[in-house]
């Protein structure tokens, strides 16, 4: 008798282990973020470990970060003009003074060239 409740048991440990395992399997993938697998920005900032939290402040997301965020990991507008010296013109060297950061980058789709409204610059913007 004994034997037989211990081979039961270890029958249904077993079909519950495989069971459990299936509906693991079967659990669909998180959402991708927007944009996502697209070249956008995001795919940048994925693979360099920068998850949604690290900029939205709100979950889900629902709202641009302002430049505040960028800065944080990026640089002001002044430390960044230093680092896209050699870009002619410097995009971060503005005559326009400080613009926000998403004027021209935009993580969930393609960015663009704020400068472009009134000048035809063949500037690449990441």
């Amino acid at each position: 008798m004994r034997r037989t409740l211990l081979f039961a048991l270890a029958v249904l440990g077993g079909l519950s282990a495989g069971l459990l395992g299936r509906a693991i399997a079967q659990t669909p993938p998180p959402p991708a973020a927007p944009g996502a697998g697209h070249g956008f920005l995001i795919d940048k900032h994925m693979s360099a470990g920068v998850n949604c939290a690290s900029c939205h402040a709100e979950s889900p997301p629902s709202k641009q970060p302002d430049s505040a965020v960028c800065i944080k990991c990026h640089g002001t507008n002044a430390q960044m003009a230093t680092k896209t010296v050699s870009d002619q013109p410097n995009p971060h060297a503005s005559h326009i003074g400080d613009i926000p950061c998403t004027s021209c980058h935009h993580i969930h789709q393609t960015s663009v060239l704020y400068c472009a409204q009134c000048h035809n610059f063949d500037l690449n913007t990441p």
